[in-house]
């Protein structure tokens, strides 16, 4: 019920933000579309970008899914679901400004993409903090979840490297 909450507000959201864009910009053209060809459109665009970001989504939960299976650590489903609500929330926001800073600091290598992968266990952390975790649950499913997006930030890297 969270999810399906999480992403009606989340599809409301980005229905409001096109659909305002959408209309903004056809407002500038000689040939303007009607009013249900610009809902049309900023539904599907709507659909598309709340399918990504449930995507995400469910990639957060069944990474801490698991941990908590892989570690016995007993949390219930409205638990993994509020931590990875809230760890989406931080991975589309903050962490963007903290992995600029840290190519910023270190250019595009490795020791970037290590630097955030530690302060992302940091953050993951006082999120759990926060949301009131045993101290050995926040630790492994900062730690667990974090070394996943390790990995994909590695894959990507690599990937970029070899097209160079």
């Amino acid at each position: 019920m969270k999810i399906g909450i999480f992403l009606a507000v989340i599809f409301i959201l980005l229905f409001g933000f096109l659909f305002w864009f959408v209309h903004h910009e056809n407002k500038k053209e000689n040939e303007k579309d009607n009013l249900l060809t610009l809902v049309i459109i900023a539904i599907l665009f709507s659909m598309i970008l709340t399918a990504i970001i449930a995507f995400f989504l469910f990639l957060i939960i069944g990474s801490a899914n698991v941990m908590n299976t892989l570690f016995s650590l007993n949390l219930n489903s409205s638990q993994l679901i509020l931590i990875g609500i809230s760890y989406l929330i931080y991975w589309m926001t903050a962490d963007n400004i903290i992995e600029k800073f840290f190519e910023y600091l270190w250019g595009e290598n490795i020791y970037a993409i290590l630097s955030l992968a530690v302060a992302r266990i940091a953050t993951f952390y006082i999120i759990g903090i926060i949301l009131n975790l045993d101290i050995a649950i926040n630790m492994t499913i900062s730690i667990g979840i974090s070394v996943i997006l390790l990995g994909i930030d590695l894959l990507f890297f690599q990937k970029r490297r070899l097209e160079e």
